[in-house]
């Protein structure tokens, strides 16, 4: 190898060299927390809180739940309040478990029955929401159990779950509805977020 080749050889070793030893700035820590209560206002203390994604189908704006890589988690002290580190900001849902409740929690879950529309017990009414005044019991949807105090909205011979907590399966996990739409918010850094059980 002639001289110069070697000058340009070594210089471009040292810059590789170099470039590498350059510290790489650290990610940004976020951090975001709320206050999870039942709907009674009782501190839902022990649960286990699970960040996820909403990926849409073609046939469902929520068609599926995941998990995030690395998964959020938290688990909410005696006074409802926990947080949520080291997640992208973006716009997001909760799955969580109930204090007592330990079961693996796959990595995504399709929720898009949870759109269904289902033959409506109030067939004559339009545009009403059913349960505000009687709490409806337990009911099967699907692959999930709407717990009791489920609403629905009529729309005439058909009605959709309108305000929920559902439960997949025997144990969970659990996530909420709300007017209609799987519970979503923006997630940024310090965060206040909103979130709680329907039906506890």
């Amino acid at each position: 190898m002639q001289p110069k080749r070697w000058h340009a050889f070594f210089l471009l070793a040292i810059a590789g060299y170099l470039s590498a030893q350059q510290p790489k700035s650290p990610q940004p820590a976020t951090a975001g927390g709320g206050v999870f209560l039942g709907r009674s206002g009782k501190p839902m203390a022990g649960a286990r809180l699970i960040l996820c994604e909403v990926l849409e189908d073609r046939d469902s704006f929520r068609g599926r739940v995941r998990l995030l890589s690395a998964v959020p988690t938290a688990t909410a002290a005696k006074d409802g309040r926990f947080e949520f580190r080291g997640f992208a900001p973006g716009r997001y849902t909760i799955l969580y478990l109930p204090a007592g409740v330990n079961i693996a929690v796959p990595n995504e879950i399709t929720v898009s029955m949870l759109d269904a529309m289902d033959k409506s017990i109030a067939p004559l009414l339009r545009k009403t929401e059913l349960g505000t005044n009687n709490p409806y019991e337990p009911r099967a949807w699907g692959p999930f159990t709407l717990m009791r105090g489920h609403t629905f909205m009529t729309d005439g011979p058909q009605m959709r779950i309108w305000n929920a907590t559902a439960r997949r399966g025997k144990e969970g996990p659990f996530l909420e509805i709300r007017r209609g739409s799987l519970w979503m918010q923006q997630f940024a850094d310090k965060v206040e977020i909103k979130f709680d059980a329907w039906s506890f």
